[in-house]
């Protein structure tokens, strides 16, 4: 049995999918595999995600620690997003379902056009 945040789970996969428990967590970690984003930046990389949704998910993957908040003192203000330490881990299992991505559309015919 593990326990997270008082919550018990019976498998370490239920940790995973508690952390990254919807899309829009896993968009945002895709899109700072390539480095450090400003918050519009993150936007802009998924044109269907609402700003408000960007900003609650950026603060819970903070708050389980998978990315880090970096608050420049400058004016304007600037911040950057970024993986953490922790975040990082999961850069394989990011890739991987990127790739299954891929293979599945070119696969069963449902590729951009």
């Amino acid at each position: 049995m593990y326990e997270l945040n008082g919550e018990e789970f019976f498998c370490p996969m239920q940790v995973t999918l508690h952390i990254l428990n919807d899309k829009w967590k896993l968009f945002i970690v895709y899109s700072l595999l390539d480095g450090a984003k400003r918050f519009k930046e993150i936007c802009d990389t998924f044109p269907s995600i609402t700003q408000k949704t960007v900003s609650i998910k950026l603060k819970e993957l903070e708050a389980s620690q998978m990315i880090t908040r970096t608050v420049y003192a400058q004016v304007p203000p600037k911040v950057e997003y970024a993986l953490s330490a922790t975040g990082k881990k999961i850069e394989p299992m990011v890739k991987a379902m990127y790739e299954f991505g891929l293979f599945y559309v070119k696969q069963h015919g449902c590729e951009k056009q």
